[in-house]
């Protein structure tokens, strides 16, 4: 996360239990402490409460910022109060929101910001309670003033802990990505986690001969834009909103990230065929496969959880697509009991996974992963995949992908899926490979890294069937 202008203001009139700050620390008292979602908790709590646009901003960053660093701040609060487990969790939640932006993100005032904390506290607590809370954050930043000399705190230590509580990934994490990767990439791969999540944009199809003119719109509107490396069409978003853009408006530009993107090139759909995205929701894949095979071609979109069936259906009505869509309520797993037998020509398998390659879009969910979740999401994968194969025709192509950078839901399901179905061969993604070296596998698949392209951790594994 990077700093915001908005850090540097001083406290408004608005109501202490209205403030930025009071609304991050019970934010983040749920999400840490309640296994709250992030995503869910910001987006209720900018609903139902009036702020302005750099207030929204600004409390945005300090909940996912908090979230992203909170191992690193929670070791260094340990260090200087005694008995730690015995201190309120709301208490806590202010501690970690208070250093995050002292240390993360341009400073306002020292004293500025123990004042404001110690009035929340009070506020919310006692007298006491504001005493311990000034206390604690004075002798924290005298201490320990900057980021540097907090991460100095951490040098010592045995190499797992240090990569643990220095970039703020569990400790399980760090030793199974120093199995899979060795120390150099677990290094690079748990700096990334930390970086600020890309949001990129992709430009229709119906609207790529207008792409020049559509870009220099968006900049005319105030952001910034930088083609991606790993899609065509495609643009990292460096500053501003494109959900208020006349483009995004008119349906010439979806927000996808490029990753997630490059599954759906994988398949490469074309003009007049049946498709299949099996796992659909939300439904920034659907919308690519359907501008593909239009106008006399049709993608079935389904997915399993009924109350994500407004999203796609949201998603095709503004991209203008739903002539060629169906939506319908799904289960992955019984593909042959709902299609008959060489029903489609591409099928996509954009399975349910772990999220491990999300662990910097949704910072939450790397405290709460465990590697027992693997498992249990291997064999749903390994159900879904041997089930497709029969309703894809022959000459059809399957792809099948992943938000995860796991060996057990990425090789291990692909390995097997080839044991099974010696009709399916492994084929290249066309197209884009010579950027992709580094992500090509000795399978043949790709599986892309969070700090390859600034992008989320993803897998493609694309296959044909024997004619």
């Amino acid at each position: 996360m990077s700093a915001t202008n908005s850090a540097t203001k001083q406290p408004n009139n608005r109501p202490l239990k209205e403030s930025v700050r009071w609304l991050a620390m019970e934010s983040v008292q749920r999400i840490l402490f309640k296994e709250a979602f992030i995503h869910e908790t910001v987006s209720d709590v900018l609903t139902t409460h009036s702020l302005s646009e750099a207030d929204r901003k600004l409390l945005t960053e300090l909940i996912y910022g908090t979230v992203q660093h909170y191992l690193t701040i929670d070791a260094l609060l340990r260090q200087h109060v005694k008995r730690a487990n015995r201190v309120k969790k709301w208490l806590w939640a202010l501690l970690l929101v208070s250093l995050y932006q002292h240390y993360y993100l341009s400073q306002i005032p020292d004293y500025a910001l123990v004042d404001e904390a110690v009035r929340i506290t009070k506020k919310r607590g006692n007298q006491s309670l504001s005493r311990f809370t000034n206390g604690v954050l004075r002798n924290v930043l005298r201490e320990v003033p900057n980021l540097d000399a907090l991460y100095q705190q951490f040098q010592s230590l045995p190499w797992e802990e240090r990569i643990s509580q220095q970039y703020s990934l569990p400790k399980v994490w760090v030793t199974y990505f120093n199995q899979r990767f060795g120390k150099e990439r677990t290094e690079k791969l748990a700096q990334s986690f930390n970086q600020r999540a890309s949001m990129t944009i992709r430009i229709s199809d119906h609207a790529i001969d207008r792409e020049t003119e559509i870009v220099g719109a968006l900049t005319a509107e105030g952001l910034n834009v930088e083609a991606s490396s790993i899609t065509p069409h495609a643009y990292q978003v460096t500053n501003g909103t494109p959900v208020h853009t006349q483009a995004f408006k008119n349906g010439e530009l979806t927000i996808q990230d490029a990753s997630a993107q490059l599954a759906a090139v994988a398949l490469d759909a074309q003009p007049g065929d049946k498709v299949l995205d099996a796992c659909a929701a939300p439904g920034g894949k659907t919308v690519q496969l359907a501008e593909k095979v239009a106008p006399n071609g049709h993608v079935i979109s389904q997915d399993i959880q009924e109350n994500k069936l407004n999203k796609i259906n949201d998603n095709i009505d503004r991209m203008n697509v739903a002539k060629q869509v169906t939506v319908k309520v799904g289960d992955a797993t019984k593909l042959s009991q709902t299609y008959a037998k060489e029903t489609f020509d591409r099928i996509l398998i954009d399975a349910p996974c772990s999220g491990v390659g999300l662990f910097r879009r949704k910072p939450d969910t790397k405290y709460h992963k465990s590697l027992q979740d693997l498992t249990s999401l291997q064999a749903i994968q390994k159900d879904i995949l041997n089930d497709a194969v029969s309703v894809l025709k022959p000459g059809g192509v399957l792809v099948y992908s992943t938000c995860t950078i796991t060996n057990e839901e990425n090789q291990a399901v692909v390995e097997q899926l080839l044991d099974n179905h010696p009709e399916l061969m492994i084929t290249s993604i066309s197209g884009r490979q010579q950027l992709l070296d580094q992500a090509q596998t000795s399978q043949g698949t790709i599986e892309i890294l969070p700090d390859m392209f600034q992008s989320d951790g993803f897998f493609i594994a694309r296959f044909e069937k024997e004619n």
